[in-house]
């Protein structure tokens, strides 16, 4: 049997074999004990022989090779990140980087050190930014399934925080995560933007968005956006956000189309999340 060519494949070839070993109804389930499950059944001769936090100062996950030279791996994350389900985003993506680009490591190297996972590749300096896509791609997909997903929230719905939130819960993920990858689905409008300091820091939209978030917000390397002084994630004095969202009149977020903006303050991580839906009426 050939073995899966993208990302979407990929995580969809070990779901499905997933789903058969411990049903449908299985998050959110150890991903460790999935990628090790997965790697000794198909992969016998080159397992993932451990996952383990441990300290990987300046990185957040890393797939190495036996130091023997043997041919096990290890996958590792940050110890010291406090959120599990973080943690699982980066195990996630360094089985993706084991099942897609083990076979692309130089000889004088022992496996792949990653950086912030969750985050956009386009935000982050890094070393090899397609592979490092194909592995945040296989790991939104892995952990949310689309086609558990679109089970819970219909691609031609509008959703909001509660059922976002809900769905995170589901799957054992961040809020950023759930959100990105419900990006990814909807045949909606919607854009999302993470700022810092009243300046956005990065953005993604849905498929029929991508237009309009590039006119507002532009391309990662131009000069510095700052978010609208009348949106909810200017408000400084609230100290929280309503679940619901708050309508923005067209000007505010976009020249021409009012949008409805749901904000999430991230305070151990120090950003604010804007999910905007301009289909919401």
């Amino acid at each position: 049997m050939s073995l899966p060519n993208t990302p979407e494949d990929w995580a969809l070839f070990v779901n499905l074999a997933l789903d058969q070993a411990y049903g449908r109804e299985r998050h959110p389930m150890s991903i460790a004990e999935a990628a090790q499950a997965f790697s000794h059944s198909r992969f016998p001769a080159e397992p993932i022989a451990t996952v383990r936090g441990g300290d990987l100062e300046g990185f957040e996950g890393a797939l190495i090779r036996d130091p023997s030279r043997r041919k096990g791996w290890g996958i590792f994350f940050n110890a010291a990140e406090p959120s599990k389900r973080r943690a699982r985003f980066t195990i996630a993506h360094e089985f993706g980087h084991y099942l897609m680009h083990r076979y692309f490591i130089a000889d004088d190297r022992d496996g792949f050190y990653c950086h912030t996972a969750e985050v956009p590749v386009d935000a982050t300096p890094m070393e090899n930014p397609k592979q490092e896509r194909e592995a945040d791609r296989f790991a939104a997909n892995l952990l949310m399934p689309p086609y558990d997903l679109e089970r819970r929230i219909s691609p031609f719905e509008a959703t909001d925080l509660n059922m976002l939130s809900c769905c995170a819960d589901h799957y054992g993920v961040s809020m950023l995560a759930i959100i990105q990858q419900w990006l990814r689905l909807t045949r909606l409008r919607a854009v999302l933007v993470v700022s810092r300091d009243d300046f956005v820091l990065w953005s993604a939209a849905s498929r029929s968005a991508q237009g309009l978030r590039r006119r507002a917000f532009g391309p990662p390397d131009g000069e510095p956006v700052e978010i609208p002084a009348q949106s909810l994630a200017a408000q400084r004095e609230l100290t929280s956000y309503p679940k619901e969202g708050a309508p923005m009149a067209p000007g505010v977020w976009f020249p021409d189309e009012a949008a409805l903006e749901m904000a999430i303050f991230a305070d151990r991580y120090d950003f604010i999340a804007s999910l905007l839906l301009l289909d919401f009426e």
